[in-house]
């Protein structure tokens, strides 16, 4: 057979990465996996939280909560709890027709000392969900935070008898004499400058750059999986050593392919979250007060760092994947891998955590704080350079790591489980496959 030519390296190359994509993407469960599912997951997802969060609101807002009193009540503050006369029925109270933060009160006998309260709350047969003490030194509340119900009463509690002393305040005032108005000097007023694209921004830049390394790693994931131990299991890996042509040149094809996977992930979730993220952005915003826009410049200008990201994913999880003996020992053993990329791209949304000349050279959080910084429209030319020149670096050792360990002729005819130490020194041995 003639020797191939130098300069046919990335046609060779590009030929494996088309065959497998095109063999992946008629695969239904990689085609549901990368394109279909994110699609179609983001908008149900999404409907689905607000439309539990409505319910959510709607049933805490209804349940009622049983107070129980005791001592001498000031003048107007059982009627402010929204208890009607004491012992009323349900329906003769002022919040039942409303059936919002209903209030239900209920007298103790004993005095409004804590140890009394605390006895009457801990009471199951009285079935409170906090006791409230009258006395001359003011009004002390007892409840269970740990309980939804106890939370609930002292909110409600406490909100209710803020504005009953208010207004018996304004009405002392009054009767003293004195304008009311007077306490208006003390009342706070904020004005919030900030604008609503910039703090929409900010909130994109909080969550997506967190989002994009989350989809390039799990975009893939499953790939990975299925071109190396997947392979190994069906038994159709050895078919490429019988291919005319470099062995390396093939694997380079395979790292391609899962590359390119893990990109268009990437892209189906970014338009599910596009699509979907309007709807979310006015049910948990009715007021406005924040306006998203979809970053399409910094995300075009990311779009190199993501791509080179993905391909040192994709490197890097064929390498480990085919150190397993089939696809499911793989998926185990490559879940805690997670870890490694997940918390660097948590670390980038922490408060105060700017992209430097340091930080941009770190693996993973670099990328994620590169994304981050674009989307603020902050203009950083050398972190983003750095950022860049780093991912080509370590986008070339994970490539170089993973053809060199799956070239080796013991990964290639192995027919168990790969351990770390015989990984080790099949890295470091010289018998690769011929050609």
């Amino acid at each position: 057979m003639a020797p191939m030519r130098a300069d046919s390296r990335g046609s060779v190359v590009w030929t494996v990465a088309r065959k497998e994509l095109r063999e992946a993407l008629r695969d239904r469960q990689t085609a549901l996996t990368t394109l279909v599912l994110p699609l179609c997951m983001y908008p149900l997802l999404f409907w689905v939280m607000v439309q539990g969060a409505l319910v959510v609101q709607g049933y805490r807002e209804s349940q009622e909560v049983v107070v129980g009193f005791a001592g001498a009540a000031p003048e107007g503050a059982l009627e402010a709890l929204g208890g009607g006369p004491v012992g009323a029925e349900p329906e003769a109270r002022p919040d039942a027709s409303a059936g919002v933060d209903p209030v239900r009160l209920e007298p103790l006998a004993g005095t409004a000392q804590e140890a009394d309260l605390r006895a009457a709350l801990e009471d199951a047969g009285l079935g409170l969900d906090a006791a409230l003490g009258f006395g001359a030194e003011g009004i002390l509340l007892l409840f269970d935070g740990a309980s939804p119900h106890g939370e609930l009463a002292e909110r409600r509690v406490r909100d209710r008898l803020e504005d009953l002393r208010v207004r018996v305040r304004a009405e002392a005032l009054e009767a003293a004499g004195h304008d009311p108005r007077v306490l208006d000097r003390l009342e706070l007023e904020t004005v919030d400058l900030g604008d609503a694209a910039d703090k929409g921004a900010l909130a994109l830049a909080t969550i997506l750059p967190l989002l994009l390394a989350t989809w390039c790693f799990l975009g893939a994931f499953f790939p990975a999986i299925d071109l190396s131990a997947g392979e190994r299991e069906r038994s159709t890996l050895e078919t490429t050593r019988l291919l005319p042509v470099p062995r390396r040149w093939v694997l380079e094809g395979k790292v391609l392919a899962v590359a390119s996977l893990a990109i268009l992930a990437t892209l189906a979730n970014l338009v599910a979250i596009a699509l979907s993220a309007e709807g979310l952005l006015r049910q948990i915003d009715p007021g406005g007060r924040l306006l998203v826009a979809f970053p399409t410049v910094a995300l075009l200008a990311a779009a190199p760092m993501v791509a080179l990201f993905a391909l040192f994913c994709a490197a890097l999880l064929t390498a480990f994947a085919g150190l397993a003996r089939n696809f499911r020992e793989a998926q185990a053993s490559l879940g805690p891998l997670q870890l490694v990329f997940v918390l660097p791209a948590m670390a980038a949304i922490l408060p105060g955590v700017e992209l430097t000349p340091l930080l941009a050279l770190v693996p993973v959080l670099g990328v994620t704080l590169a994304v981050k910084s674009l989307i603020l429209g902050q203009v950083l030319l050398l972190e983003y350079a750095l950022t860049i020149v780093g991912l080509l670096v370590y986008a070339a050792a994970a490539l170089s790591f993973s053809v060199r360990m799956m070239s080796r002729e013991g990964f290639a005819t192995a027919s168990d489980t790969i351990g770390f130490g015989r990984a080790l020194r099949m890295f470091r041995s010289s018998r690769a496959i011929s050609r």
